[in-house]
């Protein structure tokens, strides 16, 4: 031990009681001549008393032992922490040429350092007292004492070491008996020292027969030769195990140094085993294998279920094949049909949009819509369907959130937008679908723009048709005005031409007829004008007795000459409806003139026959609806043609008096604004129009 800490350099890791003491005798007065010297300890609690001691002494301290392995000059490190785990990690971290004394040799370095101390204690003594026998002899007394005392402390150390490792080796005989695992130990001679309940049940062999020879291989082979605990004792490189096991063995990935390998041994059991077994090895305090255990598991019916695993692999790999060649069928036969919805789907006359069911956002689009909204399917893959609208449409955009499973829902003259901006009317039918899937909308839409604009020009004429009926009326609303006016003229001649003064009064009475009756004909001839324009299909909030009680600015007069009794009984509190005032004008004008007519034929057929000429337009709420009925006393509808009545170029009246248009254009205005219209009618009593509109919530 002198030579070892002779000339060193020292680094202690583990700043305990022991480390204390350590440095209190190195650091004492009789070591001052000894050559070595502490550079540094190392701990992890920096309250440790080594370690404050060592602070205190000006020697370097820290928490990392790593630390201490830069330090210039080190060539010693003692380890005092006790712990094997720290004690690997520095076998594995320290510099190569740094030796490293660990905390069971360092009980000798312990010993060697008391009695270095008392020896050079002594020796000064010596000196002191050369020429006192007596005290000489006391000194070595002394020395001897210390001596014996450090001896008979390590015997009782070395002693309970014995018993502790009695102890152990008592503990794992129990644990390796006891473990559910077969397992067996053979030592460096390879004789086997263990082999366990569980092995005994495995392979039918008792511990008496096996432990204390060497006959491990007997209950595994049929003729002796290593095993795997062998090979690890022998420390046999790769060459030589394959030779036995070929290529059935590797290296654990669990354990280092260890073999682990997979047969099947035909001599354990009635019908054989596999086993699966591994082999470490048993390593002493300086690294050297001593010894081996082997541990065995049955893996028979793993094996066996892997093997049952095996063929219905094969088989459901069979079947596989069977099924991916059925697939590639019904793969071909789905691209064909792929391609046979998508050439339909392309080839369709109408737009066709897929959309998702609940952002609306379009999925697919056909070719035809791409030319019809004069858009790429890309930039149409990247709108919502509603982006398509000209004007917000909350009846679409509820009614198709709305949609359930497998229903349909026609929408009739929507605006939608092309590219430019260009707005076009369009029908919408929506239908809820599944595609590829997932919950969709499938919407086609028809381009009824031409159609639109003939119908508008068809009720534009039946407009000019219904003002040349209405043209001797209108003469005599503007009749009266010009009489005013012309009475007022004659007046101011007359006064002029006899020299009279024309007094302030009369000037003013004058002027207020002429204004009033200017006004009167201002507004008849605006509202003939409004009346004649061509309205379009836009639809705004609007109150229905407002276009019903316009019909008899025009038509009050002609009323009145045909003496056609009036009642009229609008609610005044209804609630609006979604409709354009101008085109409903014409609807109740074209009803009211059909009536007047009616009325006027029965007076000719009725001549002296006595009754009343009464047209009724009631106006009331009923169920969330807006309903007018306009009733006359004419001579009604005869059941076979009331079929007929709203066909285009339909009319009763003789050639020249009507084009038959009127009820065909009213029922389909009507229709535009979600309405409905029915007919009552009795020959000779008259005829009731019901219309009903939807009412604004």
């Amino acid at each position: 031990m002198r030579e070892i800490l002779q000339n060193s350099n020292i680094v202690i890791v583990g700043g305990g009681k022991v480390c204390r003491a350590v440095l209190a005798i190195i650091l004492g007065k009789n070591f001052i001549n000894h050559k070595l010297s502490i550079l540094g300890v190392a701990d992890i609690n920096d309250k440790a008393e080594g370690l404050v001691y060592a602070k205190e002494r000006g020697i370097f301290t820290t928490t990392d032992y790593k630390d201490l392995f830069s330090i210039k000059g080190l060539n010693l490190i003692i380890e005092l922490t006790g712990d094997n785990e720290v004690l690997e990690k520095l076998k594995k971290n320290k510099p190569a040429k740094v030796r490293l004394i660990d905390h069971l040799e360092a009980m000798s370095v312990w010993d060697f350092l008391q009695i270095e101390e008392e020896r050079v204690r002594i020796k000064k003594d010596l000196k002191k007292y050369i020429n006192e026998p007596e005290r000489i002899k006391t000194e070595f007394d002394r020395f001897s004492e210390q001596l014996a005392k450090i001896v008979e402390e390590r015997t009782r150390h070395l002693q309970t070491v014995e018993k502790e490792l009695v102890e152990r080796e008592r503990a794992l005989s129990q644990i390796i008996q006891g473990n559910t695992i077969p397992t067996f130990v053979i030592n460096k001679d390879h004789i086997v020292t263990h082999w366990n309940i569980a092995c005994e049940k495995l392979t039918g062999y008792k511990s008496d027969e096996i432990v204390g020879t060497n006959k491990q291989w007997l209950p595994f082979r049929a003729e002796e030769r290593p095993i795997m605990a062998d090979v690890i004792v022998d420390g046999m490189n790769e060459k030589e195990i394959k030779n036995y096991y070929g290529q059935k063995w590797s290296n654990s990935a669990l354990i280092e140094g260890a073999y682990e390998a997979e047969e099947f041994f035909p001599n354990i059991g009635e019908k054989g085993k596999w086993l699966f077994f591994t082999a470490a090895p048993i390593k002493g305090s300086d690294g050297k294998t001593v010894g081996s255990i082997e541990t065995l598991w049955d893996t028979t019916e793993r094996k066996e279920a892997q093997e049952a695993l095996q063929r219905a692999h094969d088989e459901l790999e069979m079947r596989v094949e069977q099924r991916t060649a059925e697939l590639k069928k019904v793969n071909e036969e789905l691209r064909r049909s792929e391609e046979k919805y998508k050439t339909l789907f392309d080839s369709a006359p109408n737009p066709i949009f897929i959309m998702d069911r609940h952002s609306f956002s379009i999925i697919d689009a056909n070719t035809t819509a791409v030319d019809c909204y004069q858009q790429s399917r890309e930039e149409l893959l990247k709108k919502s369907f509603f982006d398509l609208l000209f004007e917000e449409d909350k009846e679409l955009e509820e009614g198709l959130k709305k949609l359930t499973n497998k229903q349909c829902v026609f929408y009739p003259r929507r605006r939608h937008i092309r590219k430019g901006g260009e707005p076009f009317y369009v029908n919408i039918v929506a239908c809820h679908a599944v595609h590829l899937g997932k919950e969709n909308v499938i919407a086609t839409t028809t381009d009824i723009n031409e159609t639109v604009e003939k119908e508008a020009q068809l009720v534009q004429a039946s407009k000019l048709a219904t003002l040349g009926t209405l043209a001797s009326g209108m003469a005599h609303e503007l009749t009266q005005p010009l009489n005013v006016i012309q009475v007022a003229s004659d007046f101011f001649l007359k006064k002029i031409k006899k020299g009279e003064e024309i007094s302030k009064d009369e000037l003013s009475i004058m002027a207020e007829e002429i204004g009033s009756h200017v006004d009167r004909a201002s507004k008849v001839i605006k509202h003939m004008r409004e009346f004649a324009r061509q309205s379009d299909l836009t639809r705004s909030e609007l109150n229905i007795n407002e276009p019903i009680k316009d019909v008899f600015k025009v038509m009050g007069q002609q009323l009145r000459v045909h003496q056609i009794g009036v009642e009229l009984d609008l609610d005044p509190n209804l609630p609006h409806i979604m409709a354009e005032h101008n085109r409903l004008e014409q609807v109740f004008v074209n009803l009211v003139t059909n009536a007047m007519y009616a009325m006027d034929d029965k007076a000719l057929r009725w001549r002296d026959k006595k009754w009343k000429k009464l047209l009724k337009i009631k106006s009331f709420p009923y169920d969330n609806k807006v309903v007018v009925t306009v009733s006359d006393t004419g001579k009604g509808i005869p059941t076979e043609i009331m079929d007929k009545i709203f066909e285009p170029f339909f009319t009763t009246r003789e050639v020249g008096q009507g084009t038959g248009l009127g009820m065909s254009i009213s029922y389909r205005i009507i229709s535009d604004y979600g309405g409905t219209i029915e007919i009552e009618s009795e020959v000779d009593k008259g005829t009731t129009f019901t219309l009903k509109f939807p009412a604004v919530e």
